[in-house]
């Protein structure tokens, strides 16, 4: 018999790893919605940021600079792969299939020349904190409260910079039409850079503050970019606010079926919803919401 709170504690878990999710699915919707780019790479950001993150820490021993390091180091990878690898393609009729695998190509290098440079075997991040909190007999641990208190902080910036400022109306406006944005003055070529840079900047976020969780290691941005992707399908390509619902909701029915089957099962689990869903409506829940 499952007693009632280990439910609770497996909802509120999952609400925490929701969070966290988002901070890694809002960022694959956004360069969606902006440039029409379904980046496979988008786990390989999350593990530089991750390994970024590692040697920071090591070098300066402040979370802090390691956090700071590995969002503008993964920008800056971000932006040159729009600009270097995916701008050329834009032209081209299949560009997004030629996007796609372009991303998924430097994906795979960058896995495997890290590989061979550093090796495979899993570095341990060092915990932020062990704190933890019993509350009516649910435990709060410390340092998941912080991580998602940071990507709420985090994606609220973004939401902030997206409808308050002129770089945010610029990302709305290519993201709307882009020929009529070139237009009125907007370069749409560095929005599609920036946007690429922020969205990568996310996972790699994502990939410091979730290291103590996954160790880091070249492969681990393929789980984080399948659940990522997962949520993104449910939530709709390029819908924020899918996109949001969708990681809460998937990383809470993810916690609870944990109860009784194993992650790969659960996993299972999050693609059945996936496809039934994407059946019922294929712009997912992006589409009841506009509708």
């Amino acid at each position: 018999m499952v007693s009632l709170e280990l439910v609770v504690q497996q909802i509120v878990n999952g609400v925490f790893f929701g969070g966290q999710l988002a901070l890694i699915a809002v960022g694959l919707t956004l360069i969606w919605g902006v440039a029409r780019v379904l980046n496979f790479s988008h786990g390989a950001m999350f593990m530089i940021g991750g390994f970024v993150g590692f040697f920071a820490l090591r070098i300066s021993g402040s979370i802090f600079v390691a956090i700071l390091s590995a969002i503008l180091v993964v920008f800056i990878v971000g932006w040159i792969i729009e600009y270097s690898l995916i701008e050329p393609l834009r032209d081209r009729e299949e560009f997004d299939i030629a996007s796609m695998v372009i991303t998924l190509g430097f994906a795979i290098f960058i896995e495997n020349t890290i590989l061979v440079g550093i090796g495979s075997s899993r570095r341990a991040f060092p915990q932020i904190t062990n704190a933890a909190w019993e509350i009516a007999g649910i435990t709060v641990n410390a340092q998941r409260l912080l991580i998602f208190l940071i990507s709420v902080v985090a994606l609220s910036l973004l939401f902030l910079i997206i409808s308050r400022t002129k770089l945010g109306l610029a990302i709305r406006a290519v993201s709307q039409d882009s020929q009529t944005a070139l237009l009125m003055g907007v370069r749409p070529k560095r929005i599609y850079a920036i946007t690429f840079g922020v969205s990568a900047a996310l996972a790699g976020l994502a990939g410091v503050l979730l290291a103590p969780l996954f160790a880091i290691y070249p492969s681990v941005g393929w789980y984080p970019f399948l659940l990522a992707f997962i949520v993104v399908m449910v939530g709709g390509l390029g819908s924020v606010r899918g996109t949001l619902i969708a990681a809460i909701g998937l990383a809470v029915i993810r916690s609870i079926s944990m109860i009784w089957v194993a992650s790969e099962t659960a996993m299972i689990i999050l693609f059945v919803i996936m496809i039934v869903i994407l059946v019922a409506t294929p712009d997912g829940i992006g589409g009841w919401i506009s509708g």
